[in-house]
């Protein structure tokens, strides 16, 4: 992770660099099929068509450019510094902001996924219909139009009408307002403060900003109509069955969403798609083996063991397994200079393989109800704590599994450190006392199945 963030750091330094050279005499490559992709939710890349913006030559678009003069004319270098952080990706930091409130609002994994798998959905299908709208339209950057504005940042040669970090904004606050309602006035806050900050830097006019904080808006409202008929909400009233081998639950405490094997994926056909074969049964010698494993590391965990365990705890608190995921590939988005609708796409198919494992992995648990190897063994420690629901499959084995092979198809330069990141996040299970390896390979191995399914979609959604 040590070197993720280092090419994080690296890589955004060379953004601030670009930013502060000002001007943009050469044009980064522009995207021009980007328009033409095949969106997730939208009923087609042209289902909302925006009004045109105001014409070349006229009042209103002088207007326009008297204001990015002024702006200019105010920048400090506070401004500027905002200017460079919103520059390194619109997908990218409003990824950020949703890990910090999962770990802030204590989300638990398999919800944290579906936040991401939302958000990232809302920014993909808004910037795709961003896109259509912006060569529909052919709007030419302001400093083509007014040679006395000189830019703060390089921008890429799409037409800049709608704004896509507007679009990415607006989609983004509205879905996580929908998930933390008593965040709308922080989210509401930074989506003015990221929006402005295309206005300092001058590549943007307000109509773009305007048109594309509707749009973004518009196609969020038709992912939260999505997510409220996903069945997330369905509440259990069952009982866990008691039996020799079968897993109980905490005193006083209900399992951890027992019904989530039954919420609607985005890839799958169904929750028990990939439902894992049966676990070694209780008492088996190949049972026996892993619990003598398990039990074996407990007695004697070394440090290196207890680190990683430690380090992919990603608890009640964090930005949970899935948002480990979420921040490795946007420091691959980073590294690789993925433009905005690359990075959203790139988020989209990693978070919806991500959440179905997640629901495949639930679907699993609950089926089989496979006893925790401190359960079985109560000598067996625990130090990064027991998680209220079965042990098979692993939950950080299938997330990993999903996010390392559907970020291998995206970057596959990186898909040997990938899985290697993916086989730690295994074992960091067993190292902490509370899965068996066969629950570790059959995660990593469901959520590979599940990501196949993303990359089957990448394949053949029309981007180049």
């Amino acid at each position: 992770m040590k070197t993720y963030r280092f090419v994080s750091i690296l890589v955004l330094a060379v953004f601030i660099l670009s930013a502060c050279s000002g001007g943009s005499s050469k044009a980064l490559p522009g995207e021009p099929t980007g328009g033409n992709w095949t969106p997730i939710l939208l009923s087609s890349p042209d289902a909302v068509r925006l009004a045109a913006p105001p014409e070349a030559g006229s009042s209103d678009e002088q207007t326009e450019i008297d204001e990015l003069i002024e702006f200019q004319k105010q920048r400090t270098d506070d401004t500027q510094a905002t200017v460079e952080f919103w520059n390194a990706g619109a997908s990218v930091r409003w990824n950020e902001i949703a890990r910090d409130l999962v770990a802030k609002h204590r989300t638990v994994p398999p919800m944290a996924a579906r936040l991401y798998a939302l958000l990232s959905v809302a920014q993909y299908d808004a910037l795709v219909a961003a896109w259509n709208n912006k060569y529909f339209h052919n709007r030419p950057a302001p400093e083509t139009v007014a040679s006395s504005l000189n830019p703060l940042v390089v921008i890429h040669a799409d037409p800049v009408y709608p704004s896509e970090h507007a679009t990415v904004a607006a989609a983004c606050a509205a879905v996580l307002a929908y998930y933390y309602p008593d965040e709308v006035e922080f989210l509401e806050s930074k989506v003015t403060e990221h929006t402005e900050s295309r206005l300092w830097a001058g590549v943007n006019f307000r109509s773009d900003i305007t048109t594309g904080d509707s749009l973004g808006r518009e196609v969020a409202q038709i992912v939260i109509e999505y997510a409220q008929t996903d069945s997330s909400d369905a509440k259990w009233t069952g009982t866990v069955p008691a039996g020799e081998g079968v897993w109980f639950s905490a005193a006083n405490e209900e399992p951890l969403l027992p019904l989530w094997g039954q919420v609607k994926p985005w890839l799958m056909t169904s929750g028990d798609q990939f439902r894992s074969e049966p676990p070694p049964a209780n008492g088996s010698p190949e049972f026996q083996a892993d619990l003598a494993e398990v039990k074996q590391i407990s007695d004697a965990r070394t440090q290196e063991q207890a680190r990683i365990a430690a380090l992919w705890a990603d608890g009640l608190g964090s930005y949970t397994p899935p948002g480990r995921w979420n921040k490795i590939a946007a420091d691959l988005i980073l590294k690789y200079e993925l433009n905005e609708i690359r990075a959203a796409r790139a988020f989209a198919l990693m978070n919806m393989a991500m959440m179905d494992a997640g629901i495949a992995c639930w679907d699993t648990k609950y089926y089989y109800l496979l006893i925790r190897p401190s359960q079985v063994d109560p000598s067996i420690t625990t130090p990064v704590g027991l998680p209220n629901f079965p042990a098979y499959t692993s939950g950080h084995s299938a997330f990993s599994g999903a996010g390392a092979e559907a970020l291998g198809y995206l970057f596959p330069d990186d898909k040997e450190s990938l899985w290697d990141l993916a086989e730690e996040a295994s074992l960091s299970r067993i190292y902490g006392g509370i899965h068996y390896r066969f629950d570790g390979d059959g995660g990593l191995a469901q959520g590979q199945a599940v990501a196949q399914l993303a990359i089957e979609r990448g394949r053949s959604d029309g981007s180049p």
